[in-house]
């Protein structure tokens, strides 16, 4: 569940910023930039995203997939409640 979190984060910095960035994802989570580090690697790895060598992270097309499906279910539970 926490992957699914940082992509759905991933997904929404994206929609307000040029660029996202771990030390963003960091920010928003309110988690350290050490565990967010070890998340990327592991959605990296998954491909569910990429990251460039400036530190920019990326959705893959899995990636976004996941992230939608996420972001639409919180969307329909707020606007439910």
């Amino acid at each position: 569940e926490s992957s699914e979190n940082y992509l759905e984060t991933i997904l929404i910095l994206s929609k307000s910023h040029p660029v996202v960035r771990s030390v963003d994802v960091a920010e928003e989570l309110g988690f350290k930039k050490s565990s967010v580090s070890v998340a990327m690697k592991n959605l990296r790895e998954r491909e569910h995203i990429t990251v460039t060598k400036e530190g920019y992270i990326y959705l893959t097309e899995s990636g976004r997939e996941i992230a939608e499906m996420i972001y639409e279910r919180h969307q329909l539970l707020s606007a439910w409640l």
